[in-house]
């Protein structure tokens, strides 16, 4: 648990900085200024504040301004897990007194700010690292719908609404004492009817949770209505698709040496299906081949996403992808691969109907299609993952290659048909027989 104190130091001085003392365990002790002046004949180390038997306006205002810091860097502390550092600390302390978002006095101009002050880099994940250009353009989304809501709309989806013949929302404002039950009922009726899906919408209500309790750390408001258990996000199992191992040799052999762009493609896919790679990482990783000191040859990845380090093995087809590259992966941009690999898929015959329900505007409707039209790059790391499973391979040990943080997130994850894993249990000393009794 971290401690956090105050003191100033010399008394000769009309004016002398305040100091911030950072404690957290044993090695943890930093001191930084804070970026406060007091009258050093008016402070007290013993209580950490200003005399109290006369106050002026200032000193009340001194008194305040130290109160939000302590609450700022504690409220960073909780949400920071890399290592304490004095550079960490003075990053932290300048942040407070330069966040522009405290600016903004009402919730869409918190939200403006917030996502301008990420995209210049003011604002941090939890590892104390830039914002992913990712996260950023989808709180972007969350904004354009947001402001839809509230009957604000860009030119380009006035002139679409028009031309559609599409009503209009009046226009209603938003801010941040209105987020309520009420507000969360209009707010999911609105999504519901304008065709978002489950997921997307508890996405939605997600970013918005994200921005309210930020906005109350940053000492905005105090509404905390969004807390309440009815104020839910909402969920929704995806359809997706992995490749049996039988659709992934098909591809693997299939002959495109008079198509150099597919058959590209085919290789970064092929990638993915090896090392379990999300797409984000593969885009920007260079693989590192080494040899273990048994001869075994092993690939080190750093993880974009996690920031995490991951080992893993060098199969054979990874091997030939990488001799075939003289050493390097294959990368085309996502859209490309996802546009070509379709194409492989169906040129190998991958044309099994799948089946799924999805829930829109409030109800439930059947979908049909081929499974080489569901094919993505993220069909890629599922299908890594999901047949490593079936092959029997310890979860604990999938989870080190992909990246998942718990079993429950990576059961929930890989796409095995309740039939796939009875026939995997079957081969079990357990239901084989074979098992040796006790």
């Amino acid at each position: 648990m971290a401690t956090i104190n105050y003191f100033v130091s010399g008394k000769k001085r009309k004016s002398v900085p305040v100091y911030v003392r950072f404690s957290a365990g044993r090695g943890v002790d930093l001191i930084v200024k804070s970026g406060l002046t007091v009258n050093p004949s008016r402070w007290s180390n013993s209580t950490q504040t200003i005399k109290q038997r006369i106050t002026t306006d200032a000193d009340d205002t001194l008194i305040k301004e130290l109160k939000k810091l302590y609450d700022n860097i504690e409220a960073e502390c909780k949400n920071y897990y890399g290592e304490y550092s004095k550079e960490w600390l003075s990053d932290v302390i300048y942040k407070y007194h330069n966040k522009k978002s405290v600016d903004a006095k009402t919730l869409n101009d918190y939200i403006s700010r917030f996502i301008a002050d990420s995209e210049a880099g003011d604002r941090k994940n939890k590892a104390a690292m830039d914002l992913a250009p990712g996260t950023i353009k989808a709180w972007k989304g969350f904004q354009r719908i947001f402001n839809e809501y509230q009957g604000t709309y860009t030119e380009k989806r006035i002139k679409y609404l028009t031309e559609n013949k599409k009503t209009l929302r009046p226009v209603k404002k938003v801010d941040f004492e209105n987020v309520n039950i009420d507000f969360y009922n209009s707010f999911v009726g609105f999504l519901s009817d304008e065709g978002y899906k489950r997921g997307t919408i508890g996405r939605f209500i997600k970013e918005l949770k994200m921005f309210m309790l930020k906005a109350i750390e940053d000492g905005l408001h105090n509404n905390r209505q969004f807390e309440f258990s009815a104020f839910k996000g909402i969920t929704s199992e995806s359809f997706s698709v992995y490749l049996t191992k039988t659709e992934l040799e098909k591809i693997a052999r299939k002959d495109l040496s008079g198509n150099p762009e597919l058959d590209k493609a085919r290789d970064a896919f092929l990638v993915l299906c090896e090392t379990a790679l999300r797409i984000s990482d593969y885009q920007k990783v260079d693989v590192s081949i080494r040899k273990s000191e048994d001869g075994t040859k092993l690939i080190y990845i750093t993880q974009t996403k996690t920031k995490g380090s991951i080992v893993i093995p060098c199969s054979a087809r990874l091997e030939k992808i990488l001799t075939k590259y003289e050493g390097n992966l294959p990368k085309l941009p996502d859209q490309y691969i996802n546009r070509r690999i379709k194409i492989v898929a169906q040129l190998c015959e991958i044309d099994e109907v799948q089946r799924w329900t999805e829930e829109k505007y409030g109800k439930r409707f059947e979908k049909t299609a081929h499974k080489w039209e569901l094919i993505t790059c993220h069909t890629g790391r599922r299908t890594a993952c999901s047949l490593m499973y079936l092959a029997g391979i310890p979860t604990i040990s999938i989870m080190q290659i992909s990246g998942h943080k718990t079993e429950k997130i990576f059961l929930n994850y890989i796409k095995v048909t309740p039939e796939e894993n009875a026939r995997k249990l079957s081969l079990h000393p357990y239901f084989t027989g074979l098992a040796v009794a006790n």
